[in-house]
């Protein structure tokens, strides 16, 4: 998907998926046809239901939202004076994540994030109403997600690529507030390019390039 899209407010923090994101989650619920899937959530942004939606194909579910996995909020960019400034604020947005008060695209501090993220995905695990479940979440959400059961801080987050429409599987161990990661099982699997043929860019570069197209 693209943030940036012509005639859409930059400043909107909720754009609904572009033709490329939507064959990329048609590819995604095409490779999970036939997983058991028992549970499905979003973070309440329009671009993951629809993921969602697209996911889980002609299972009958509703749709959880869980606010707490939305994607990190990002601030203004008023006190950056150089288009060098600018391109290391996008390009090089995880590289000192772990310093303390560092921020998401000048917004929210990846402590805080770091902090949400953890309850949120906590709370999930803890739920006795599923044993399959899917959520569409956002790339640097999925990061502090793959960190936590990696037991890893911030620091991997630029080392972890979240290629868009990208999936992971994690196997859960344990119930209620003992729930927990037990293995990762994939990371960043994308079914629309499974030999990312072509794919030489990170996220962060692809975003970087759409703002500059905007």
């Amino acid at each position: 998907m693209s943030y940036f899209e012509p005639g859409q407010d930059l400043g909107a923090d909720d754009p609904p998926l572009n033709p490329e994101g939507l064959a990329q989650a048609e590819a995604l619920g095409r490779l999970l046809r036939d997983v058991p899937i028992d549970f499905a959530a979003c973070t309440g942004l329009q671009r993951t239901r629809q993921t969602a939606e697209l996911a889980i194909g002609a299972r009958v579910l509703d749709i959880a939202a869980i606010e707490g996995l939305s994607e990190a909020k990002t601030g203004d960019f008023q006190d950056i004076e150089t288009a060098e400034e600018m391109e290391a604020t996008f390009v090089r947005a995880f590289e000192n994540a772990e310093v303390p008060g560092a921020r998401f695209l000048t917004g929210e501090t990846y402590a805080d994030l770091w902090d949400r993220v953890a309850a949120a995905w906590q709370a999930l695990l803890g739920r006795d109403d599923w044993r399959h479940a899917f959520v569409a979440a956002h790339g640097v959400v999925n990061r502090t997600i793959l960190a936590q059961a990696l037991d890893a801080g911030p620091q991997i987050y630029r080392r972890l690529e979240q290629d868009a429409g990208c999936l992971n599987v994690l196997d859960i161990e344990g119930a209620g507030s003992d729930a927990r990661v037990a293995y990762v099982r994939l990371v960043n699997f994308t079914p629309y390019n499974q030999t990312k043929a072509g794919m030489h860019e990170t996220t962060l570069e692809t975003l970087w390039r759409q703002f500059l197209g905007s």
